[in-house]
């Protein structure tokens, strides 16, 4: 079974994507989006490794992380998404347990952003306890989606060095160009394309 974890797809019934409260979180500027996302891995990490432990399927709201999810509504937004009533003094994991979809789209969201490599990385075994995976374009199967933002930077990085060196560039043209805003975006889609499939 195939399900589409594109972090800006519009989900059945959504006002907004995962993607975009992903974004406006880290756009906010906030010093609690990073504790915010932190708490929802958390969140999600400890549903799945203990799964028979109530405590960890109920979050209260009088914890200071918990506070802090709850002070930026667009972290709330995503903790309800993820599977977590709001039950007036603490949110409850709902009775069918995480919503699968979501997590993988989260993974997805927060792979695009600089600071969160090691929140995707984490991400990565409730991916697989899920009963999820990504996909490779070699047909191989991943529990994270894709390379992360510090493994494309390095690679940006590493290209560019080569290029300057005179080594070769494994897009080049015949006449040894960078590749064309074109290619880069062709590219990207197909890298888009591959990532907004995840089967399970």
């Amino acid at each position: 079974m195939s399900i589409n974890a594109d972090p800006f797809g519009l989900p059945d019934g959504g006002t907004t994507t995962t993607g975009q409260l992903v974004m406006s979180i880290a756009q906010s500027g906030s010093d609690n989006g990073l504790k915010c996302f932190e708490t929802l891995v958390k969140a999600v990490c400890n549903t799945v490794d203990k799964p028979e432990e109530p405590r960890y399927r109920e979050l209260r709201r009088d914890v200071a992380a918990v506070v802090q999810v709850d002070a930026v509504p667009a972290c709330a937004m995503l903790l309800r998404r993820l599977g977590f009533k709001d039950m007036g003094d603490r949110y409850r994991l709902q009775y069918s347990g995480l919503r699968s979809s979501e997590v993988a789209r989260f993974q997805c969201a927060l792979n695009e952003l600089e600071h969160c490599s090691d929140l995707v990385v984490r991400l990565a075994p409730a991916i697989h306890a899920l009963g999820l995976h990504w996909t490779k374009p070699d047909g191989s199967s991943t529990f994270m989606p894709g390379p992360t933002y510090r493994e494309r930077q390095q690679r940006d990085r590493d290209l560019l060095q080569s290029a300057r060196n005179g080594g070769s560039w494994t897009g080049q043209t015949a006449r040894g160009d960078l590749p064309s805003a074109e290619d880069e975006e062709d590219a990207q889609l197909q890298e888009a394309l591959r990532l907004s499939m995840i089967e399970s």
